[in-house]
């Protein structure tokens, strides 16, 4: 209890799902954002859009609407406005995202974790993050930044023989992912994957920027995800995805925060893998 409450302990676990955009005569409270991919979707091989099905971009992405304009200049960064807990109805750009994607650079990190107690994870303005549950997939847990989906981070896990082989989480996250790339249309700019000593172990860790065309809406993505060899025959994904919405240097520069001050500081408690998702 000293530990979680030295660094931010979580606060009570609430059961929020993503936006939704039914159809006509259509329940909001069915809908699942990833059962209903478009028509003739694309097919793609590449390796790294697994994330979309962790960190719940497909969901994010039926969040998203069209940018509002954004005024001229420099913009302060500031907290998104508090969070109700409600389904959102969509995801705005303008000056709120902007100033929204200058606070996750520059917000003070405080530690967050799963329900389970599993998973420790830095957040910027950690206050301002509300636990989420992603309609039609499941995970160790997810947050998102603000009502509007400023941005999402979630983590999960994937099974393999050994854990220890080098790149046998990212492999194994991949092929578990697939059937999930396979419903969605995107196109990619990836840069190198990078390894990194993580717990006296190699974890891995992919940056890139997703293109998406799904559902009516485009829009693109700064992305990334590490994959850690936690516990025997077990791996964590975790990763953020910031919607750019006209923002996207300033959605890859939040990004990149993650990337150098977050992934690498993933922390795994207890010996076994958790037992629940969420």
């Amino acid at each position: 209890m000293g530990l979680l409450k030295a660094r931010g302990a979580s606060p009570p676990f609430t059961s929020i799902r993503p936006c939704a955009h039914p159809g006509a005569g259509e329940n909001k409270s069915t809908r699942s954002h990833v059962q209903d991919p478009m028509g003739g979707a694309k097919r793609t091989a590449s390796r790294v859009l697994g994330v979309v099905s962790v960190l719940g971009v497909a969901g994010a992405t039926a969040c998203t609407t069209a940018a509002q304009p954004r005024p001229p200049g420099t913009v302060p960064a500031a907290a998104p406005p508090r969070d109700d807990g409600e389904a959102a109805n969509g995801g705005h750009g303008g000056l709120e995202h902007a100033a929204a994607l200058e606070e996750l650079r520059a917000g003070k990190l405080e530690w967050r974790n799963d329900r389970q107690d599993s998973v420790h994870l830095l957040l910027p303005d950690a206050p301002n993050w509300t636990r989420v549950k992603f309609w039609g997939l499941k995970s160790l847990v997810g947050f998102r930044y603000g009502k509007e989906h400023h941005a999402v981070v979630a983590a999960d896990v994937v099974h393999v023989d050994d854990e220890k082989v080098p790149q046998a989480c990212s492999k194994a996250f991949e092929q578990w992912a697939q059937p999930m790339i396979d419903a969605f249309e995107v196109v990619l700019e990836h840069d190198p994957p990078k390894a990194i000593v993580w717990n006296g172990k190699i974890g891995d860790l992919a940056v890139l920027v997703a293109k998406t065309a799904t559902l009516g809406v485009r829009d693109q993505y700064a992305v990334a995800y590490g994959t850690y060899p936690a516990w025997k025959g077990t791996c964590v994904v975790l990763g953020i995805a910031v919607p750019a919405r006209d923002e996207l240097e300033r959605a890859k520069a939040a990004r990149d925060r993650f990337v150098s001050d977050v992934l690498p500081k993933v922390e795994v408690r207890g010996k076994d893998e958790p037992k629940e998702r969420y």
